[in-house]
């Protein structure tokens, strides 16, 4: 179903079409400033999303803020939290497949227990998934992405919001993290920043970045940790199959083709999934001018 961020008390929903292309986006950053009702301000991430397949979306590869909703939609339906739709056949023999490093579930559930104290808990479907090899090593990565959990860190824009990376490239110049957001939600973000460092990394690297220039470098990739999955690993899939070996498109799987046929179809309705506001923010907005 099309998401579309919820204003919070006193706020209207925003409509498609309608007061989206409105937004005053901050032209030096990665978060954007919403203008809603009463001139209050609502503050999200921007989203973006690396595209292994080429979408003609910018120049250097990524759909930004304003491209992002010509992405396809997904099947959430399948959604389950148990991956039952991840399978690495499709992909063949010859793909490269992510190197597994599950992490164990004593190591999850301390995590969790230090969410509990504000409330939080990591998702089902990320316990799931990041304890089991064989999810893992079912994921293709065109570009050698990796498997990586690192320690909880705290969220630089908000109290008893957290950090958690999760996945980096080949070469360590960009990550994906779970926000575990204040309210509770828990989208993917990306950035070619480091904040959350390993035992063995500087901890300067990470503290150094202040609140605005955490909002201007991470961006949004997915609502939650499932669907960036599956996005994913649709996405391997396709580049491996179309171009990197250049096999016909009528030899991948069902999905994967309604994805492709989607990708290939003008005028297609807008995807229209959106960040939440952060909420933290919204309620305290004095802390923005403080930064």
């Amino acid at each position: 179903m099309p998401q579309v961020p919820e204003s919070g008390a006193g706020h209207r929903e925003f409509e498609a079409g309608r007061d989206l292309p409105q937004h005053r986006l901050h032209q030096a950053g990665g978060f954007s400033p919403i203008t809603a009702a009463h001139n209050m301000s609502v503050v999200r991430f921007k989203r973006q999303w690396w595209a292994a397949l080429d979408y003609e979306f910018t120049p250097d590869g990524f759909c930004d803020d304003e491209t992002y909703d010509r992405l396809p939609p997904l099947p959430e339906h399948m959604f389950t939290g148990r991956f039952d739709w991840l399978t690495a056949r499709p992909a063949g023999t010859d793909a490269h497949f992510m190197e597994p490093v599950p992490v164990p579930k004593h190591a999850l559930h301390q995590v969790d227990r230090r969410l509990a104290r504000s409330g939080l808990a990591l998702p089902a479907s990320f316990v799931t998934f990041m304890s089991s090899a064989e999810l893992q090593r079912r994921v293709p990565s065109v570009t050698g992405n990796g498997w990586k959990m690192s320690d909880l860190a705290p969220s630089p824009v908000e109290e008893h919001g957290f950090l958690l990376r999760f996945m980096h490239d080949q070469q360590g110049c960009w990550f994906y993290y779970l926000y575990l957001a204040a309210d509770g939600s828990c989208p993917v973000l990306g950035s070619a920043e480091l904040f959350t460092p390993d035992a063995d990394d500087d901890p300067e690297e990470a503290s150094a970045f202040s609140p605005i220039d955490f909002l201007r470098s991470a961006t949004w990739a997915a609502p939650d940790f499932e669907q960036f999955i599956y996005r994913y690993w649709i996405e391997n899939l396709v580049c491996h199959h179309m171009i990197v070996q250049e096999r016909p498109a009528c030899d991948l799987p069902v999905p994967a083709q309604e994805y492709v046929k989607l990708l290939q179809t003008p005028n297609r309705p807008p995807l229209n999934v959106w960040p939440q506001p952060l909420q933290w923010l919204n309620d305290n907005p004095d802390q923005l001018k403080l930064w």
